[in-house]
């Protein structure tokens, strides 16, 4: 009987035991991490729940909801325990609500408790919190903060962190521009696979700053950042294949990089990628793929896009000739100051083409692709003063802008220019300098030129 008796005390005790393993021991962090390790996620779940009063049981729930792990991804939930676990100076937590308060993930954009929870982990020594707070600094242009922060966490090895001092010290920001040393930053950070850091270490060798120029090593860099994903790399690879440049010339692998930027929205290669449908190179012609792809870059505001759109609206390719929406897109890209929408945008007041015929209009234009250097723009600014279209009558305005033209080798102000110094209008009298002109028109295979020459030399 007594043996009875502790046979069952025993098997109490046994079964107190075990209830108050699984019910404790077994619900620790430690034991969580177990179950996450071998990836029985629904059961690290569980525990983690249980002991969800330990910080880093926090931060782990917060990790889990936010990539969906184990659980359907819930912002909302990530963003409750990465605050719960932050509070508790979990460093990992901190520098996750600096990123999402930057990024508006699961909470208000807030750029300011983004720094701070980034700056809460960067003094705790979290050296990714330190790269991206570095990074929201140069964002904000606050350089001086950016480079300290950028180089601590480049220093200890950081690879994000040693793109950006890299880009610091390529464009002058918040440091003395010095390409030397863009390109030291840049290869320790592309040694490190960072993507970014290997196409902006090709650009430099293709243009040769900070290093002797070789389209050879830019093309592999390019390579490597297009195979890890980075769309600016893409569409540059994607341009050597198009020029031929330090590799055969192949259209087909043209449009296969340019595709896989623009389906990255990478802006340029949705343009570009609508002029290889356009032109029918490497890819079969199609109008209306062209007008896909326009489109898409147009209406983020990339203004070559707009100008090509324009372009097609115009001459009804893949869609129905349409003066009017024509004009809107060269007016969008004219207001993003591309010149060549300026001058379009010119000649359309000029002839009254979609719009009301308006000469003002046409000088203002015609002005502000001259003076970024359109050399047509130029002429026609010149004609306009010439003829008083829209502007008072004014010789001399009309000869300067025909001299720029005729420089840049515009024909047209070269015979306009001739016949200023022929007729002694806004210049002295010279027809030395009326033949010098003609003669440039001339080799230019200008027939009204070669009449000119032919009276003034009779």
């Amino acid at each position: 009987m007594f043996k009875k008796i502790l046979i069952v005390i025993f098997a109490i005790l046994a079964g107190i035991i075990y209830w108050y393993y699984n019910n404790n021991v077994g619900n620790s962090f430690e034991n969580g991490m177990v179950y996450f390790n071998n990836k029985n996620y629904s059961k690290a779940i569980q525990v983690f729940k249980k002991d969800s009063d330990n910080a880093n049981s926090q931060y782990q729930l917060g990790m889990m909801y936010y990539n969906g792990i184990g659980v359907a991804k819930d912002i909302a939930q990530a963003s409750l325990w990465y605050h719960k676990a932050a509070a508790r100076n979990i460093a990992d937590a901190q520098n996750m609500l600096g990123i999402m308060y930057k990024n508006a993930e699961g909470v208000t954009q807030d750029l300011e408790r983004a720094e701070q929870w980034f700056l809460n982990a960067s003094n705790r020594g979290h050296i990714v919190a330190q790269a991206n707070l570095g990074e929201l600094y140069l964002e904000g242009k606050n350089f001086p903060k950016a480079e300290k922060w950028n180089r601590q966490a480049a220093s200890l090895g950081n690879s994000k962190a040693q793109y950006n001092l890299g880009l610091m010290y390529e464009t002058g920001q918040g440091v003395t521009q010095n390409f030397a040393v863009a390109l030291s930053w840049y290869k320790k950070s592309a040694a490190q696979n960072n993507a970014q850091a290997q196409t902006s270490l090709g650009k430099l060798y293709y243009y040769g700053k900070g290093v002797e120029l070789d389209i050879n090593q830019a093309f592999q860099w390019y390579k490597k950042a297009a195979i890890n994903e980075d769309a600016k790399g893409q569409f540059y690879l994607g341009t050597m294949y198009y020029q031929g440049e330090a590799v055969e010339q192949d259209f087909e692998q043209a449009v296969a990089w340019f595709k896989k930027a623009a389906n990255q929205n990478y802006l340029p290669a949705q343009n570009a990628l609508g002029s290889m449908y356009l032109s029918g190179t490497g890819v079969e012609q199609e109008f209306k793929q062209a007008i896909k792809w326009y489109t898409k870059a147009a209406n983020q505001n990339y203004a070559k896009a707009q100008f090509n759109l324009g372009m097609m609206y115009e001459n009804g390719q893949g869609v129905e000739t349409d003066i009017v929406k024509a004009t809107e897109w060269y007016r969008n890209a004219a207001q993003a100051n591309l010149t060549e929408a300026q001058f379009k945008l010119g000649l359309m007041y000029y002839d009254g083409l979609g719009l009301p015929q308006d000469f003002y209009e046409a000088t203002i234009w015609f002005k502000k692709a001259a003076e970024q250097g359109h050399k047509k723009a130029q002429n026609n600014l010149g004609l306009m003063y010439y003829e008083g279209d829209g502007v008072a009558q004014d010789f001399i305005k009309a000869t300067e802008w025909y001299q720029k033209s005729a420089e840049q080798g515009n024909v047209d102000a070269q015979v306009n220019l001739a016949v200023m110094y022929k007729k002694g209008q806004g210049v002295t009298k010279d027809l030395a300098k009326a033949k010098e002109w003609l003669l440039k028109a001339v080799e230019q295979g200008d027939e009204y030129a070669q009449d000119e020459l032919d009276k003034l030399q009779e």
